[in-house]
């Protein structure tokens, strides 16, 4: 795949977390009784955000993830116009570390969901999925630039 192939699938990975996670952000603003994402006692999107880790000063966690599939949509698409540097760095340092940054949330969160919460929600393992998916489409990119 040439390196816009995967700059694209990027983007594409990062629309569908802003989608998943905006949709979780209003689920947790609507306090809907149930989702359709509860499969049972366990795979629970309900119970994982109607636990006291949903969210951190009023803010719910999902809107984490929108800002940051946002970002890494944007950069995505600068590095698809041309930009190649942001301030001194390569627009694709910036997407391995947004990325990074997301894996690394996204491991503490589920780690929460299964040892703490007992309960996992299945729209959040999606988000972690998409961010893992980014963080190797990004290293691939950024491999294609070195070589």
């Amino acid at each position: 795949m040439s390196r816009g192939d995967l700059l694209l699938l990027i983007a594409v990975l990062a629309g569908f977390g802003i989608v998943a996670s905006a949709y979780l952000t209003w689920q947790w603003y609507e306090a809907a009784s149930s989702s359709w994402c509860d499969l049972d006692d366990y795979f629970s999107c309900t119970r994982v955000r109607e636990s006291p880790f949903a969210a951190f000063a009023g803010i719910p966690t999902a809107v984490v993830g929108v800002a940051g599939f946002v970002i890494l949509l944007a950069l995505s698409i600068l590095a698809l116009r041309g930009v190649e540097r942001i301030r001194r760095t390569a627009v694709e340092v910036w997407v391995i570390a947004f990325a990074a940054v997301g894996v690394a949330i996204g491991t503490a969160l589920t780690w929460v969901e299964v040892f703490v919460i007992q309960a996992i929600c299945v729209l959040c393992v999606v988000g972690f999925a998409l961010a893992i998916g980014i963080l190797i489409l990004a290293l691939l990119v950024a491999r294609k630039v070195l070589t």
